[in-house]
Formats: C-alpha cells, structure tokens, sequence
C-alpha cells in the first residue's frame, strides 16, 4: 500500500497500519528466532510489555496535553499563561524525545497556540464598550504550515467584515496591540514585523481584496514578497466562516500569474543544501562557521516548493504533507517523488526538533537551526543528502512546470 494512500497523518500511516503493524510483527519474530529461539515466548512477552508501556506514556501525553487546555479555560487573567506555555512545551519535547513524532509533536502546538490565541481574543472583547466586527486571525510561517514550535517566530494577519471606518480600524488596532502584547507576555515568540499591529497586516475583507489586487498589478518585488506570506496561512481564531472566505480570495489573487512567476523564481533560487561536488553547503564566516543551515537550506526550499506547486495548479491545502497528498491526487506529482518528499519532510523537521531540544528558552530560531554533519551518524548523512536531492528534483519541477504554462 502506498504511503499516499493512508488516511492519517501519523508516521505509522505512511504505509498503512495493517501494513506496518505486519512488518513490525515478522520483524520481532525474525529478530527473537534469530537470537534466542529457545526463548522465542520470553521474548515476545517482553516486547509486548515494552510496547504496552510506551502506549501507556503516549495516553499520558495525550491526557496532559488535554489537561492543559482545559487549564487555560480557567485561567482568570493572563498573568499565568507563561507558565502554562513553558508547562506545555516542556510536555511536547519531552514526547518527541521520546517518540520522536514529528507529526504529534506539530498536532498538539497548533492545537495550544489556537487554544490560547481564542481565549486572548475573546479576554481582549470583554474590554471594548460596543460590540466588535466579526473576524479571523490566522498565523502565517512555519506556523501558517502547521509547524508550531516554541521557537519559530509566528506571524499574524488580522481580517474583519466591516466598513473600513476610522473608529472601526482604531478599535480593530487597539485589539491587535493588546493580542500581541498578551502573547509576548505568555512567551510566544513573533515576528515583530509582520502582525496585525503594523496596518499592513490588518482590514477589511474589501481592504485586503484591493490590497492583494493593487500589490500584485504593480508587481514590486518587496511588495509582492509580502503578499505571498499568505501562502501559508492556518486559522487561529474564525468568525461567522470569514476565514474560509479570506482563503478564497487569496487563492484567486495570488494564483494569478505576476504572483506565482515571482514565487517561483525566489524559489528555485533557494539553495537545496549540495555544493556542485554533492558535498554539503556549510556556512562561512564568524555565524556557525562550518554548519549547516537547516532552515536556509531544507526546510523553506522544502516548503516553498510543495507550496509553488500548489499555487501553480490552484490547489488549497494546509502545510506540506496535506499539500503533497493534494498534489498526488490531483496528478500534478508522481508518487515516488511525494513519498520522498514526505520523508524529506519528516526528517528536516526531525532535526529540527532534535536541534530545539538542546536549545534554551530565548534563543533566536536562526541561531539554533545548524547541524554539524560531524555530529550526524553515517546514515544520516546519505538521509540527508537524498533529502536535499529531492529538494532539488521538487524544484526542477516546479521551474518545469512553470515553463509549460507559458
């Protein structure tokens, strides 16, 4: 059974259960047959012990991950909430630690800064005399692709169905300065530059329309770099369906062709981590000298690529394994190529998360986000060049791609 055919999301999926379940079966009576066949029962009780252990631990994480929610409901203020972020996010390490689920891992940090961005808005409202517009927050970034980490830098876009009035946008400014304050306080990490606070990261769902169709016609470069920040885009807080509404504008704007001749050409430019003798591209100078730029270099080209891909063919899907399960359905990407891609998903992420795991509470994500191939296993080494391999074939086909609908 392919991988692209599984239902879910988990590891395990990626073959189907009953598939992997099989293999893991025969692999444990091959392996105890091979090493004490007199003790073949003896052996497979103990793996069975082990395995029922582990579960054990993951219904624990998942029962304190929920308790956690609940927690944050109860919460009168949010002087605690820094607390209760560090509480989290200490849990979720400590599960990758130990099941290394990339997948789990993102599942419950989307959940928290969804769970907890509500609770701030809804906080936030209580405090305006006259009722507030209905509206969407949604995050972009790696947590606009459903990355969430502790140390990613999330960004935020404000949207409202209103008129556009002085007073609404000086109400819907004051909102946006509170959220942001608040989530700085909880220790949430943003990108200072690119939330709600600044008046080009808030309005109107008619202000945002001519925004994305003015910035795309006059096709500045900075500009329109801007714009395709909403590319990635996962919904935080959503009112009266807005969000669903927003998607759909910028699918039609940014599927236009000014919009994705400009993606694809900052993509393809991305560097894909190998140096022309297939070694790997390591950074020079006094920052990191001598490491390898995970996010530079895997993780956006990675992301940007799946993501060209998507907006090239018109297809809307959250973060980079929904989009290459989109892509495959739609027969835009052979299967081979995704199921690669999925892998060079899992394991820049598995690095990642390994790397964020012996980082300290503070650090820029750009600081901590360098491997040192000396410190990676032989066979991580040919992992992650066949990864930054299938980086590069993802990005010939997007060029090729591209270059046929001219």
């Amino acid at each position: 059974m392919a991988l692209l055919l599984a239902k879910g999301e988990h590891l395990e999926d990626w073959r189907g259960v009953d598939e992997f379940v099989a293999d893991y079966r025969d692999a444990v009576i091959r392996l105890a047959a091979a090493t004490h066949p007199e003790a073949m029962a003896g052996t497979l009780s103990a793996i069975r012990d082990d395995l029922g252990e582990l579960a054990e631990r993951n219904r624990l994480f998942a029962r304190k991950n929920q308790q956690i929610l609940d927690f944050l409901h109860t919460l009168p203020d949010q002087q605690g909430l820094r607390g209760v972020l560090a509480d989290f996010y200490h849990h979720a390490y400590e599960h990758f630690r130990g099941f290394a689920s990339v997948p789990a891992f993102f599942a419950a940090a989307n959940g928290f800064l969804s769970v907890l961005t509500a609770l701030l808005v809804a906080s936030l409202r209580r405090q305006f005399a006259s009722p507030l517009p209905s509206m969407t927050l949604l995050a972009l970034g790696p947590a606009g692709r459903l990355e969430t980490t502790r140390f990613c830098r999330v960004q935020l876009v404000l949207v409202w169905e209103g008129a556009g009035s002085a007073a609404e946008d000086r109400a819907m400014a004051e909102l946006a300065a509170g959220l942001v304050t608040w989530l700085k306080d909880c220790g949430v990490v943003l990108e200072e530059a690119v939330t709600p606070v600044h008046p080009v990261w808030r309005g109107t769902l008619d202000q945002w329309e001519r925004r994305l169709e003015g910035g795309i016609n006059r096709a500045r470069p900075a500009e329109m770099i801007t714009l395709l920040r909403l590319v990635d885009q996962a919904v935080l807080v959503d009112e009266a369906g807005l969000a669903d509404r927003f998607r759909a504008l910028c699918a039609r704007q940014l599927h236009r062709r000014p919009a994705v001749e400009n993606l694809v050409e900052r993509c393809t430019a991305l560097s894909n981590g190998l140096g022309l003798m297939g070694g790997f591209r390591l950074t020079k100078g006094d920052s990191h000298p001598g490491t390898f730029d995970l996010l530079g270099h895997a993780l956006l080209p990675l992301a940007a690529s799946v993501a060209g891909l998507c907006l090239l063919h018109d297809l809307v899907e959250d973060g980079t394994p929904r989009r290459v399960r989109e892509l495959v359905r739609n027969g835009r990407l052979a299967i081979d190529l995704a199921e690669r891609a999925l892998q060079a998903w899992q394991l820049f992420c598995s690095f990642r998360l390994t790397l964020e795991l012996q980082a300290t509470v503070g650090q820029d994500c750009r600081d901590i986000l360098h491997l040192d191939p000396d410190n990676l296993s032989h066979q991580q080494q040919q992992q992650l060049r066949a990864a930054l391999e299938t980086v590069a074939d993802l990005q010939h086909l997007l060029q090729a791609s591209f270059g046929q609908t001219a």
